[in-house]
């Protein structure tokens, strides 16, 4: 039977970017290989934790609605408990991964992960463009 998840976990964040990348691509195979389905994926952040985890004081959390069947499940528990990388999960049943996430995102005003590296992608692309202006009037200023 085929149920909606709600997965919130915790990376070290000391990884590098590749090795983020390969364990959240680890992760999505699991899901996949088990026909779940990767419905909508935040990516919360790096963040101080409330308390040292395996002498770890920051981590990069991530919450991803999932839908997929209890082997799925499983087999998803069983990897982060496996991970050294993954630092701390939990994995909820809701009833509808589109109400929790509408939900979520009022509380936290975050957007989905995909939408959040375009808008991070415009606000670079603006600053640095801020950033030369400024520059342009420092070296006018000192050249008069």
């Amino acid at each position: 039977m085929v149920r909606d998840y709600e997965a919130v976990f915790i990376t070290a964040a000391d990884l590098s970017s590749e090795e983020q990348a390969e364990l959240l691509n680890r992760v999505r195979g699991f899901i996949a290989r088990f026909e779940g389905q990767i419905c909508r994926e935040y990516f919360w952040g790096h963040r101080k934790l409330a308390y040292p985890i395996k002498k770890k004081d920051y981590g990069i959390y991530h919450l991803w609605y999932l839908s997929g069947d209890g082997a799925m499940l499983e087999e998803l528990e069983r990897q982060f408990g496996y991970s050294e990388q993954v630092i701390r999960a939990q994995i909820i049943k809701v009833e509808d991964w589109e109400s929790a996430a509408a939900k979520f995102e009022s509380i936290v005003e975050l957007k989905p992960a995909e939408e959040a590296n375009e808008e991070d992608n415009d606000s670079d692309a603006a600053e640095t463009e801020e950033e030369s202006t400024e520059t342009n009037e420092d070296q006018d200023t000192n050249q008069e």
